[in-house]
């Protein structure tokens, strides 16, 4: 469900979502991964990870299959396993999923058209049970909400991403942000402005921030990105 609902908040903000995965290191892994056919190319999304507190494993898909013949592939494996319950479909938009509780745990499939014959996804299982309250790694301003936080940990490499938006225009928005970091000692890097978009970058102690703030009819949407330990 979590990645679902990621997913719909992709639809709205595309550029949102491609910022909270592309930023994580992608790497080649065994096909069969929860019942996976082997026509199905899958590749691992970071290596601990957790989305708003809840640790789930992620891996990027694609295959050279009609969609509707992969969602039935899919959906007859899970449904035979033992101790599983019942397949949910659903369709938003272009996108077409599988959510199923195993357990404790919860695994969901995504999958949209290429072409005809291609298709790409995502598949993730998440554990719920341990879901923990996410702690922000940098200050922000009182007014602006998280929509979405991401901890990963990949090859000694600490990050956070973070979506958020606030009420604020982007000028004051991206004002209001740069007391916050300078606060807690970080210090601008870079600043790059032009009418409806700014990009920040900050340092701090060898710790790296950029963040994309884009202007909205109702404020400002930030994405943003920290890295708190690299090799």
């Amino acid at each position: 469900m979590l990645l679902t609902n990621l997913m719909r908040f992709k639809n709205l903000r595309t550029r949102c979502l491609s910022f909270a995965i592309l930023l994580l290191i992608v790497a080649p892994c065994h096909a069969g991964w929860q019942g996976m056919p082997d026509s199905v190319n899958l590749q691992a999304v970071g290596e601990d990870l957790r989305l708003n507190g809840t640790p789930m494993k992620i891996r990027a898909f694609t295959a050279d299959l009609p969609m509707e013949i992969l969602l039935n592939q899919v959906q007859e494996i899970w449904q035979k396993q033992i101790e599983s319950n019942s397949v949910q479909r659903t369709k938003n938009t272009s996108w077409t999923v599988l959510n199923q509780t195993i357990g404790l745990e919860h695994r969901s499939f995504q999958i949209r058209e290429i072409s005809a014959t291609k298709v790409e996804g995502f598949v993730a299982l998440t554990s719920p049970q341990l879901t923990t309250v996410p702690k922000l790694v940098i200050p922000l301003p009182s007014d602006v909400r998280t929509v979405s936080i991401i901890d990963s940990n990949d090859g000694g490499k600490v990050s956070q991403q973070i979506i958020a938006v606030s009420p604020r225009s982007i000028d004051a928005t991206v004002s209001a942000l740069e007391s916050s970091l300078k606060s807690a000692g970080w210090e601008r890097h870079v600043m790059k402005k032009s009418v409806a978009l700014i990009k920040f970058s900050a340092n701090r102690n060898g710790q790296e921030f950029d963040a994309s703030l884009s202007a909205q009819k109702a404020g400002t949407l930030l994405m943003m990105n920290t890295i708190v330990q690299s090799k």
